[in-house]
């Protein structure tokens, strides 16, 4: 049966496509992973999301995170204030405990992005260096998914 052929190829396709997505879109050092970053774009100004894994003994700080195609990054986080979920900046940057993980997710820690300065099509990647205080830098490449209403990431 023809179709059915077809319909095997597509799946193999498509299983081999997330398996390299998924495999592509890890950055580690000795002692973290930062897993799927991803941002959404809205007027030149954007939000990123990401896991980052503390895989060493000793905990770590995210002090900023910068990036050649965006004019300021700042670290944000989600407090009620009556009733009301308001956008703050978090100076100083954020601690990821020794073995622990912290998730930027919408509605949680994440990342503001302030003037990008380049057009980016939904899947493009953008490089953003990450700095620590105890560890060094980092490159990760935050791909472009504006499309995503929700995003649930198991892992």
């Amino acid at each position: 049966n023809k179709g059915n052929k077809f319909m095997k190829i597509l799946i193999l396709l498509i299983i081999t496509f997330f398996s390299f997505s998924l495999q592509a879109h890890k950055y580690e050092t000795d002692n973290m992973i930062v897993d799927h970053p991803w941002m959404k774009i809205v007027n030149m100004n954007g939000a990123g999301y990401f896991k980052i894994k503390n895989t060493g003994t000793t905990d770590i700080q995210l002090l900023e995170v910068v990036s050649d195609s965006v004019d300021n990054i700042e670290i944000h986080t989600i407090i009620m204030e009556d009733d009301i979920a308001k956008m703050r900046p978090v100076n100083g940057g954020v601690i990821i405990k020794a073995a622990e993980s912290l998730e930027f997710k919408p509605m949680g820690y994440h990342l503001m992005f302030f003037g990008i300065n380049k057009k980016l099509e939904e899947g493009e990647l953008m490089n953003a260096h990450f700095r620590f205080k105890n560890s060094k830098d980092l490159l990760v490449k935050f791909k472009v998914e504006s499309n995503k209403s929700s995003h649930n990431h198991e892992h």
